[in-house]
């Protein structure tokens, strides 16, 4: 089961297309992450996590 989403991932990414979507969605989640890291609150401590 593995090999064959490592086979589907791998075909799938082998459209520029697809490979361009794939770099533009890690970018916009790291960035989204890193925004996250960085907001401080007045005292300059991270806030608490949120619990789901």
């Amino acid at each position: 089961m593995k090999r064959a989403i490592g086979a589907f991932i791998a075909n799938w990414l082998r459209k520029p297309e697809n490979r361009r979507k794939a770099k533009q969605t890690a970018q916009h989640v790291w960035s989204r992450f890193q925004q996250g890291r960085n907001t401080t609150t007045k005292s300059g401590r991270t806030p608490p996590r949120q619990q789901r």
